[in-house]
């Protein structure tokens, strides 16, 4: 959908901090779309994320072992027209098929770049990453497909959200999330979201499909996050009893893939170096992070809807909270995956969400507004 979301003004007037409400959407125009299937034979799906149009876009790749597509045409100082849309998919490189469906309705849509010489017709441009879910579900290798992605682009255009009915949600197991596991595979993950309101009233937020080689828990108890959380002052209930990690061996099935945007006016160096700081929030949220068995990648969107202040030092102090913020709300973001993964059946044989290891925590946190 595209999203009205607040107007310009509102998010000014409200405190500033953390928001979990609608995440990504808390950002003003930005759409979301997912599809795929979440069934005890299949654990797979994509998420579209449409950025408004004269949005800037960039991305930075931190992981080890990296699926993307069309990276290299939102990076500085290359093609400037931006992104028509942005793929978090599941199915590693396989999955990356499904981008060629969300290409071909953006382009039904007219939602693209104008061919030269060519009258009605455009070029979606449309930049992905992949995590590693193959198999998860009856073991079978059935990656989501190019049919997928064209229903999941679809409902990011008509503002459905696809799996999810009339609304659209941007967390659970949905869309790129449905596979998503962390913690050396001990524990299910998902799609997460987050935002944070700077002083400012520009917001930064983050989705992200949490699929981390590392864990979220600390060796002795507790988060790797728990820091962050004091910080912000959230006092909520102590996680305990997290899945042991068996080691290494066991986890080359991985990557955490994400978006973080702003309504803020950023150039394609700036959005691409909030991109760069934002991966600060997965290594904090998980330890280790951008491993050989990663293929961790951060994509930024900035709407253009609120110019930095005027000034050099002004301006570039703001870069810096943006920045920031874009890692604290991709390290909340990457809990919300896990406190929001939906239970499965009995007799699928998965690994165990954060809500049935520790349910006090996860109703304290998902209760957060």
């Amino acid at each position: 959908m595209i999203d009205s979301g607040h107007d310009a003004g509102s998010a000014a007037e409200r405190s500033a901090g953390p928001v979990r409400g609608r995440g990504i959407l808390e950002v003003p125009g930005i759409g979301l779309g997912h599809a795929g299937e979440f069934s005890r034979h299949r654990l797979t799906g994509l998420s579209v994320v449409l950025p408004p149009p004269g949005s800037t876009v960039g991305v930075d790749v931190r992981g080890g072992g990296p699926a993307t597509h069309e990276t290299d045409v939102i990076a500085p100082g290359t093609h400037s027209y931006g992104a028509d849309a942005i793929v978090l998919t599941g199915g590693s490189a396989l999955g990356l098929a499904s981008v060629s469906g969300v290409v071909t309705a953006l382009a039904e849509a007219g939602r693209g770049f104008p061919a030269p010489g060519l009258d009605d017709t455009v070029i979606p441009l449309v930049p992905a990453a992949a995590i590693f879910d193959l198999g998860r579900g009856d073991g079978s290798v059935a990656p989501p497909t190019p049919e997928e992605g064209s229903l999941a682009a679809r409902a990011a255009l008509s503002g459905d959200g696809g799996d999810t009915g009339a609304e659209v949600v941007p967390r659970g197991s949905l869309g790129a999330g449905l596979g998503a596991r962390s913690g050396f595979q001990t524990l299910r993950s998902g799609l997460g979201s987050f935002a944070i309101r700077l002083p400012s009233g520009v917001t930064v937020a983050a989705l992200v499909a949490a699929n981390s080689m590392g864990t979220i828990g600390t060796p002795t108890g507790g988060l790797w996050l728990d820091p962050l959380l004091r910080s912000y002052g959230l006092d909520l209930p102590a996680v305990t009893g997290l899945p042991a990690a068996p080691g290494p061996g066991t986890a080359a099935k991985n990557t955490t893939i994400a978006v973080v945007a702003t309504d803020a006016a950023l150039d394609s160096a700036e959005v691409t170096r909030m991109a760069a700081g934002a991966h600060a929030g997965i290594a904090r949220a998980v330890q280790p992070s951008h491993t050989l068995y990663d293929g961790d990648t951060v994509f930024g969107i900035a709407t253009g809807s609120r110019a930095l202040p005027e000034g050099f030092d002004h301006s570039t102090r703001e870069l810096v909270a943006i920045t920031a913020a874009a890692a604290d709300a991709l390290s909340l973001a990457i809990l919300d995956a896990h406190a929001a993964a939906a239970p499965d059946e009995a007799g699928w044989g998965q690994p165990p969400t954060l809500g049935a290891v520790s349910p006090d925590f996860v109703r304290a946190f998902t209760a957060l507004s």
